[in-house]
């Protein structure tokens, strides 16, 4: 049975996927996520192991135990607004990331920024780049 330190917990939901048995169910609205651990016998401890903040520890099957719940108020991206990261997730990426490394090239706080504005932003960049090397090329 899993047994959960809700003050250690990111909400990344490395957990429910890396369950064989899906018994780790994860809930998300546009505002929330939600991780709930039902009780189990398996012992395989796949999730203990690969829980990046060490929430979860595998402890004895007890029918009493309460199944622990988490849930965590989703961050909204900079950029676009849609939310996409729990708060703990977001510093946890910040305390490893050196400061100098946060930033990009032109200042954006990308930690802060979703996924898919992030690829918007690049590939952006990443267009104006070539037409600009082209127009230098061109006679």
């Amino acid at each position: 049975m899993i047994k959960v330190d809700a003050s250690l917990c990111l909400g990344c939901r490395s957990c429910s996927n890396v369950c064989p048995s899906q018994n780790i169910v994860r809930t998300e609205t546009q505002e929330t996520r939600s991780i709930h651990w039902k009780r189990c016998k398996e012992e395989c401890d796949l999730c203990v192991e690969f829980c990046p903040a060490k929430a979860l520890t595998l402890v004895a099957f007890d029918e009493t135990t309460p199944e622990p719940d988490v849930s965590f108020d989703l961050i909204a991206c900079k950029i676009c607004k849609s939310r996409y990261a729990t708060e703990p997730m977001l510093r946890r990426i910040e305390s490893v990331i050196p400061v100098n490394l946060q930033k990009d090239s032109e200042g954006l706080d990308w930690i802060r920024v979703c996924p898919v504005c992030r690829r918007n932003i690049e590939a952006d960049r990443a267009t104006k780049q070539m037409v600009l090397g082209r127009s230098r090329k061109t006679p």
